[in-house]
C-alpha cells in the first residue's frame, strides 16, 4: 500500500524532468560566451560606415562589402575555435553600450558631426582612400 503523504512515482517524474530541464537551461546560459573584440569592432565599423554614408551624399553603404566582411569575420572566428552556435549567440551577448562608446569615440576623434556633411564627407573619403576596415563597407554614390 502506498503512503498517502508521498506523491506517486509518476507524479514525481515530471518534477524531476522539469528540474533537469531547468538545470540544462541554466548551464546553457552560464556558458554563453561574450563576443571577442574582433566581433565588437566589426559591429562598430558597420555602424560608423552607416553613419558616414547617411551624412555624406557622395558616399553609400556597400552591402556587398558588409556581406564579405561578415563572411570573413565568421571564418576568422571559426579558425579561433568558436562554433557556429557561439558566433550566432554573439548577437545576443553583444553589449550595445560598448558599441555605442566605440562609435562615439570615433566620431569625436575624427570631428564628425553626423548632421553636417562638411565634417562627414572628408572623413568618409579619407577612410575610402586609406582602404580602412570601415572603407570596406562604403562605396561612391
Amino acid at each position: 500500500m502506498r503512503d498517502a503523504k508521498r506523491p506517486s512515482m509518476t507524479r514525481r517524474m515530471p518534477l524531476r524532468l522539469m528540474a533537469l530541464a531547468s538545470l540544462g537551461v541554466l548551464v546553457a546560459c552560464a556558458t554563453t560566451r561574450p563576443p571577442p573584440l574582433e566581433f565588437t569592432t566589426f559591429a562598430s565599423n558597420v555602424q560608423v560606415a552607416r553613419i558616414l554614408a547617411a551624412g555624406c551624399p557622395t558616399v553609400t553603404v556597400n552591402q556587398g562589402g558588409m556581406g564579405e566582411g561578415a563572411r570573413d569575420l565568421g571564418l576568422s572566428l571559426r579558425s579561433q575555435g568558436f562554433t557556429p552556435e557561439d558566433i550566432a549567440g554573439f548577437r545576443t551577448t553583444l553589449d550595445p553600450g560598448t558599441v555605442q562608446a566605440e562609435i562615439n569615440a570615433y566620431l569625436t576623434q575624427n570631428g564628425v558631426d553626423p548632421s553636417n556633411a562638411a565634417t562627414v564627407c572628408p572623413v568618409a573619403r579619407r577612410e575610402i582612400d586609406q582602404r580602412s576596415p570601415i572603407a570596406a563597407f562604403l562605396g561612391a554614390a
